[in-house]
């Protein structure tokens, strides 16, 4: 990975991680090429990305054995795929990142397929704030239920005070360079990107999002996601 010039602009790149199996949704196919509204949910969260204007680049990653996804075709220009996907969701993001076109000082924007209610509006709101700032932020939401800690035989334990809690979603946004030195020192066991960030003494700005950015984990999330897209649509054709 080389440095860009100091005279050159960072851009922004997008990595979306969709190299996973969906063991979760019981469908016996990779969750990410579930339809929502005639389109898989990758292209879903996709597009959604790249109707920010300010990406450039945008790197799906991929299983190698995934045939699916090596069928799909994106008319925009800045989309590759890559089958280069990882035993680990953290080996497919920095294989992405390798895999981009993205420099040291770019700015990354790290994002679930299985997120496919984004709005473009935050993805907005999260670059703007990374620009300005000059930090590394992600989208999250406040807790907003009481949280209960499990004890013993699947008993409360206690309650957990959800003051200054909150649910991390993506995508998450960072400079190329301190990321994946990041993630090469926290190695494969962070959940997500913001985990190594903290594991190496940074703290990632919480920029907050929209609680209908859900990921899409079991059917009932599917059937979730569906709903959301059909009201969105619902409301544009109203307005």
């Amino acid at each position: 990975m080389t440095m860009n010039p100091d005279k050159e602009e960072p851009i922004f790149g997008a990595v979306v991680v969709a190299a996973g199996v969906g063991s979760r949704m019981g469908t016996g196919s990779p969750k990410q090429y579930e339809l929502i509204g005639g389109k898989t949910m990758l292209e879903r969260s996709g597009q959604v990305l790249l109707d920010e204007p300010r990406i450039k680049e945008l790197v799906a990653v991929i299983s190698p054995a995934d045939m699916i996804g090596q069928r799909l075709t994106f008319e925009d220009p800045r989309v590759r795929i890559a089958r280069v996907g990882g035993q680990t969701r953290a080996d497919s993001v920095k294989n992405g990142i390798l895999f981009s076109n993205l420099k040291s000082s770019d700015w990354v924007l790290v994002h679930d397929a299985a997120r496919p209610c984004l709005l473009t509006s935050d993805v907005t709101k999260l670059m703007d704030y990374c620009r300005r700032h000059q930090e590394s932020a992600i989208l999250a939401v406040p807790v907003n239920d009481t949280l209960k800690k499990e004890g013993d035989n699947g008993t409360i334990a206690c309650t957990v005070s959800r003051d200054g809690l909150w649910a991390a979603q993506t995508p998450q946004c960072f400079p190329v360079g301190e990321l994946a030195r990041a993630m090469n020192e926290a190695g494969s066991a962070v959940t997500d990107e913001a985990s190594a960030m903290e594991f190496v003494g940074k703290h990632p700005a919480l920029v907050e999002g929209t609680p209908t950015n859900i990921k899409v984990t079991r059917p009932m999330d599917l059937w979730l996601a569906r709903a959301i897209f059909l009201a969105r649509k619902e409301k544009e054709n109203n307005e």
